[in-house]
């Protein structure tokens, strides 16, 4: 009967840990949904509402996305130090608020604020739940690690055509208003059910930057900051900033059929993410064929991109060049994995964080340069709607082109691991 009841607890405190768990991917969810959402989805929406220039809707993203890198090297420290729960509970509250103010500011400097708060507090869930997952599935990490990512990059999907469809039905504020009541409601569900569950010891790790001076000087790890960073930037930068733009002025595809091919990339994000990790399982936790595809792929998709803009060809065809770049790209567990296996176990966290730090500094300042890129050659006014031309987009390409070069050299010197540990034999 005692071993009955100790076999009963335990499966309640699993069943507990993987809702805790569903609850910090939710709220992942949602991060994704504000990064995708704002500018990307609703990008003629706000200059037609908000009357300003590409350069300061393209920031929005920006101011975002400049917080949430930056911070991620602080929480690679409080993961490892508090634990992954404790640092969502704190993260996710800050979360809630920049989402709750957002569709209420009416002045730049409070969009621009707000859209930090939520910077900083969604900078919180990824780190965090790459920690609990590596604790609590230590075996089954890649996989796990995969799925989870896999319900959170679902928010790329709903923030393009259904986001867009709410947006049409009862305009952008009002949709925002309840996303961000949704985020809240996630909140609520895991801080419930985080009080259920004892939490691990507070560890003595010392809030010191020196391990990320150590993590730089292996050559290794350099390559795989570049690659993922650069790789990951010119993704994003299509994915949540001028994606449905581009497909909509130079494309001449019409706005709805352009939401749905974003909302295909985010599909075909959350797929590739899930689909690398068990395809690198069923090959022997091979890693290095990941990375050079995704290398190959970034560099023929922008270089056609390029010489399809330069020779004026319109077709609504180069979107599925955006569809190869997703399907190749989203390989975080790969990534990761590498990461954890020609590092010590002691730097995951940091290692992580330097990861995330670098994907995501490249998403902001492309995002900044693309604002800048963009209005060196005047727009035309339709409806209120700026409409880039060629040159715009043409400048655009060509800088986003000679990044894939830097994608490309670095994921072929990257290393084959096997899924074993090479942290001693590694430069």
């Amino acid at each position: 009967m005692e071993s009955e009841t100790k076999l009963n607890m335990l499966i309640h405190r699993k069943f507990r840990l993987w809702g805790l768990l569903l609850c910090g991917s939710i709220l992942y969810f949602f991060a994704n949904v504000q990064r995708v959402a704002i500018p990307g989805s609703i990008f003629d929406d706000l200059q037609r509402s908000l009357h300003l220039s590409a350069v300061y809707i393209t920031n929005l993203g920006a101011a975002f996305m400049y917080v949430y890198a930056l911070n991620q090297l602080l929480i690679g420290l409080l993961v490892d130090r508090f634990g992954g729960c404790r640092v969502i509970a704190w993260g996710a509250l800050l979360f809630c608020v920049g989402s709750a103010m957002f569709p209420f500011a009416d002045t730049l400097f409070l969009l621009y604020f707000s859209r930090a708060v939520v910077g900083l507090g969604a900078s919180a869930v990824y780190l965090s739940l790459v920690k609990e997952t590596a604790r609590n599935f230590s075996k089954n990490f890649t996989l796990m690690l995969g799925l989870l990512i896999l319900i959170g990059y679902t928010g790329g999907i709903m923030a393009n055509a259904p986001f867009i469809a709410g947006v049409r039905l009862i305009g952008w504020r009002l949709m925002l208003e309840i996303t961000a009541a949704a985020t809240i409601l996630a909140y609520l569900a895991f801080l419930g059910l985080k009080s259920t569950l004892k939490m691990p010891k507070i560890q003595s790790v010392p809030f010191s930057f020196a391990p990320f001076l150590e993590l730089l000087k292996r050559r290794h790890n350099r390559n795989i900051f570049l690659f993922s960073g650069v790789n990951f930037g010119l993704y994003y930068l299509i994915q949540t900033v001028i994606g449905k733009k581009f497909l909509e002025d130079f494309c001449s595809m019409e706005e709805v059929r352009a939401a749905w091919i974003l909302s295909l990339l985010g599909i075909l994000s959350a797929v590739s993410s899930f689909g690398s990790a068990a395809l690198s399982r069923a090959l022997g936790n091979r890693r290095r064929i990941f990375v050079r595809a995704a290398g190959f792929c970034c560099l023929a998709s922008f270089l056609i991109l390029t010489l399809c803009i330069y020779c004026n060809i319109r077709t609504q065809w180069l979107a599925a060049l955006f569809c190869i770049l997703t399907a190749t790209t989203n390989i975080s567990p790969v990534t990761i994995s590498l990461l954890r296996e020609t590092n010590t176990p002691n730097v995951t966290g940091i290692s992580v964080s330097c990861l995330n730090f670098s994907n995501y500094i490249m998403v902001a300042l492309l995002g900044s340069a693309t604002g800048i890129l963009m209005d060196l050659f005047p727009p035309q006014i339709r409806d209120q709607i700026h409409v880039y031309g060629r040159n715009s987009y043409l400048a655009v390409f060509a800088f986003l082109f000679l990044l894939s070069v830097i994608v490309a050299y670095n994921a072929f010197r990257l290393r084959e691991t096997r899924g074993g540990n090479y942290a001693s034999t590694t430069p």
